[in-house]
C-alpha cells in the first residue's frame, strides 16, 4: 500500500508541476505581450510627439508669417491711396516704383545683398584666390538678386499683361490672313468661272 500512496503523491507532484509550469508559461507569454504592447505605445508617442513638435514649428512659422502679413497690411493701409489720374501727377516728384510697397522680405534680402558687397568691396587683393573668390561670391549675389527681380510679382503681372496682348495680336494676324486667303479664293473662283 506504501508503494500505491507514494506512485499516487508522485503522480499528484507531476500533475501539480505541470499546472504550475502551464501557469508560469502563461502569465510569462502575459507579460511578454504586456512588454511588447507597452513599447508599441512608447513608439507610437514617439512618433505622436515629434509629430506634435513638427506641428509646433509649422503653427509657429504661419504665426510669424501671418504677423508679418499683418504688419504689411497695416503698412498698406497707412499708404495714401492713389489713383491713376494722381500718378500722372506725381510722377515728375516721385517714381512710379517708389508708390508700390516692397514686401518685407525683399527688403531683407535687399539689405544683406548690400552689406554683403559692401564687406566685399572693401577685402584687399592680397592674394589670386581670394580675389576670385570675391568675385565668385559678387556673382553669386548678383544671379540671386537677379533671379528675385525676375519672379516679382510686378514683373510676372507685366510678363502676364505682355502674353495676353502678344495673343490677341496673333489671333488678329490669322483672323487677317484668314480673311485674304479668302479673297484671294473667291478672285481665283471667279477668273474661273469668267
Amino acid at each position: 500500500m506504501g508503494w500505491l500512496a507514494s506512485s499516487v503523491l508522485a503522480g499528484v507532484a507531476i500533475v501539480v508541476a505541470l499546472g504550475a509550469m502551464g501557469a508560469w508559461f502563461s502569465a510569462r507569454r502575459r507579460l511578454d505581450a504586456e512588454r511588447a504592447h507597452r513599447r508599441l505605445a512608447e513608439i507610437e508617442l514617439q512618433h505622436a510627439r515629434a509629430s506634435l513638435d513638427e506641428l509646433g514649428h509649422q503653427v509657429a512659422e504661419l504665426t510669424a508669417d501671418l504677423g508679418e502679413l499683418r504688419h504689411v497690411a497695416m503698412r498698406s493701409r497707412e499708404m495714401p491711396d492713389y489713383v491713376i489720374t494722381s500718378l500722372m501727377a506725381e510722377s515728375s516728384t516721385t517714381p512710379v516704383a517708389q508708390l508700390i510697397p516692397v514686401p518685407a522680405a525683399h527688403r531683407r534680402a535687399q539689405a544683406l545683398e548690400d552689406s554683403l558687397v559692401g564687406v566685399l568691396a572693401h577685402q584687399q587683393d592680397v592674394s589670386r584666390v581670394r580675389t576670385r573668390v570675391v568675385e565668385l561670391v559678387v556673382r553669386t549675389v548678383a544671379l540671386g538678386h537677379g533671379v528675385r527681380r525676375a519672379l516679382s510679382p510686378d514683373v510676372l503681372d507685366r510678363a502676364a499683361a505682355e502674353a495676353h496682348v502678344a495673343r490677341r495680336r496673333s489671333r488678329r494676324n490669322r483672323k487677317r490672313e484668314e480673311r485674304e486667303a479668302k479673297r484671294l479664293l473667291r478672285a481665283v473662283k471667279e477668273q474661273r468661272a469668267a
